[in-house]
């Protein structure tokens, strides 16, 4: 029989997202107090966001064998996220892993167009807010990806509509405003990783944090460096192959603090520097 999981190491993850998922679900049906509902939804976002990161790992590379097993994953996810079903596949694997080294095509730009940084408020609010008109404009490129997203888009719509017609106060403290926030962070994980780092070198143009809690809440997007040489490779390989090309990562770039500090100076980018993608 074909096992469920791809990677045994996503079953913990996948618990995970069950876990907050039911947590929503009994704070949705079970509390009326909408200050006493915001507290606890306050609380679970300090989890929830970690299923931002599991969420992104998994459109890298799936969680499931089964098709289906994936899209409902996701559908939950949607509601924990905002990123739907394929969402992210298009914007982030295609769009910004295919042009982050490129501000002016990178759907997820830190730059401003006269080149300097963007400010970081500017930049959560303001990308999070084009996710979705981004994906509009990337999507027809590829025309069966695009479907799959509108087709699973109306679907995890149709059931948050279905959360706001039951209960609206409810639906709006439990899943909009948690969806919408999460949008932000993770924009601001972006940001966090690539700001201010304009170069053509993929070793010189990623954040990576060694933190062991970083790595364990983020489910190993810490070692991102190796993750954007390496982005079809399971997460739960990234220390290792992190530790295979540290050495060609300026040390500035590498940040051993639970909370990165984006404060440090930007490498200069030297002509005997390899930038080449090992085989």
């Amino acid at each position: 029989m074909m096992p469920w999981y791809r990677h045994r190491a996503d079953i913990p993850a996948s618990l995970l997202v069950a876990v907050v998922f039911c947590i929503q679900l009994w704070a949705f049906f079970s509390i009326d107090h909408p200050l006493e509902l915001a507290a606890i939804v306050a609380l679970l976002m300090l989890v929830q966001v970690s299923c931002g990161a599991i969420c992104h790992n998994h459109h890298h590379v799936n969680i499931f064998t089964r098709p289906w097993a994936n899209r409902l994953i996701e559908t939950v996810m949607y509601l924990q996220t905002g990123t739907s079903p394929w969402s992210w596949t298009i914007h982030h694997n295609i769009g910004h892993h295919h042009d982050y080294l490129d501000q002016s095509k990178d759907p997820s730009s830190w730059q401003e167009a006269d080149g300097s940084v963007m400010h970081r408020l500017k930049y959560d609010f303001y990308n999070a807010a084009m996710i979705y008109p981004e994906i509009w404009k990337i999507g027809p490129r590829h025309p069966v990806l695009f479907a799959r997203f509108k087709r699973w888009f109306l679907i995890g719509n149709l059931a948050l509509l279905g959360l706001v017609l039951i209960n609206p106060v409810n639906a709006f403290i439990v899943f909009v405003v948690p969806m919408a926030m999460m949008l932000v962070v993770l924009l601001d994980n972006t940001f966090q990783q690539h700001s201010g780092l304009a170069t053509r070198n993929h070793f010189l143009a990623s954040r990576n944090v060694e933190h062991p809690l970083y790595n364990l809440t983020s489910w190993n997007l810490g070692y991102h460096t190796a993750h954007h040489v390496y982005p079809g490779i399971h997460w739960s390989r990234l220390p290792e192959l992190h530790h295979s090309i540290r050495h060609r990562i300026p040390p500035v770039l590498i940040s051993q603090m639970l909370i990165p500090d984006l404060n440090h100076a930007i490498p200069d980018e030297r002509p005997d520097m390899d930038g080449a993608l090992p085989d």
